[in-house]
């Protein structure tokens, strides 16, 4: 199978031609917003569609796997357009977020409408893929309320279950749907689903764990503005007198090793969902990191390395229970 980054080079015109397609055709979506919902890396729906290719050996996926790609990925536009006014982030995707040039009353708009297109998209397949849609989206919006607001009407919890319970909701869950929806979209029966839902929870766990690394280098560089988020919880995961660089690494690459575990087909195909997760992390970690020439907390290989996705040192110590 091809680098998981020439995979989403060639899908993504494609994701993108739908979504635009979906937009415009309802008539409903202001051309001021199509920017945002154009733009992207496309990892969810890269996921779900390199699952539908290696289950299938199709070499262009249907159109309902096209259908479900561009749905998980017009539910995370939405949730970006919310998280950028909470956050107060002044740039998405190279340009300014769209709080700024038009208004946080108008964007939470925009947020609830665009929302309506991934349900849309789905509805002609099934009751039971709206139904999957609806739990994602209620658990992201549980994830990001905990991630500002904490736990409320509970006991204090340690910083490592709260900082697993927001990445797992407010990540984990979309890319969990995302492989999900790949296997089903192939045929896979029950089993194979539930196997690949486990294996897209942990890719997304370990792309966020990976994306708050790159936060930290970043707010340590002084180069970031808004309000901090979970970056700041995971680094509160690190034990006292622990090196937070090599706990970190520690993190990332135990939830790595775990997403590949969870596939328990042919050896080939551990291999290959286990590379596609090494390779996320490495889109994610050189995405978020500053050009300044300073060394990043987890230090990404080149990308002919397959056996490493990082390079961290030894230690003794676990740094927290994820």
């Amino acid at each position: 199978m091809i680098p998981f980054r020439e995979f989403l080079e060639g899908i993504r015109p494609a994701v993108n031609r739908r979504i635009e397609e979906v937009a415009n055709g309802t008539g409903e979506v202001d051309p001021g917003v199509l920017p945002l919902l154009i733009k992207g890396k496309r990892m969810r729906a890269g996921l779900l569609l390199r699952i539908h290719a290696d289950l299938t050996w199709a070499t262009a996926p249907n159109h309902q796997a096209l259908d479900l790609a561009c749905a998980v990925e017009l539910a995370h536009a939405a949730s970006l357009i919310l998280d950028d006014m909470l956050d107060g982030d002044i740039v998405r995707r190279g340009v300014p977020s769209l709080h700024l040039t038009r208004g946080e009353g108008r964007a939470v708009l925009d947020a609830v409408g665009i929302l309506a297109l991934p349900y849309a998209l789905v509805a002609p397949y099934g009751a039971g893929y709206v139904a999957m849609l609806a739990s994602v989206q209620q658990k992201m919006a549980r994830g990001v309320a905990r991630e500002i607001f904490g736990w409320p009407h509970l006991p204090a919890i340690p910083a490592t279950d709260l900082y697993d319970a927001i990445i797992s909701q407010k990540t984990g869950c979309l890319f969990s749907l995302a492989a999900a929806w790949g296997a089903m979209a192939a045929g896979a029966e029950g089993p194979v689903v539930a196997e690949f839902a486990k294996y897209g929870l942990s890719v997304g766990r370990a792309m966020q764990i990976a994306d708050d690394i790159a936060d930290l280098h970043v707010l340590a560089a002084g180069a970031r503005d808004g309000r901090p988020g979970s970056e700041t919880l995971l680094l509160q995961c690190v034990p006292a007198g622990n090196d937070p660089r090599q706990a970190l690494g520690e993190v990332l690459d135990r939830e790595i090793h775990g997403a590949a575990a969870v596939i328990t087909g042919a050896n080939r195909q551990r291999e290959t969902f286990g590379q596609m997760v090494r390779e996320i992390i490495e889109l994610t970690i050189a995405g978020g990191m500053p050009d300044d020439g300073t060394p990043p907390l987890v230090a990404c290989p080149a990308p002919s390395r397959s056996d490493k996705y990082c390079s961290v040192s030894h230690f003794s110590e676990k740094p927290c229970r994820l």
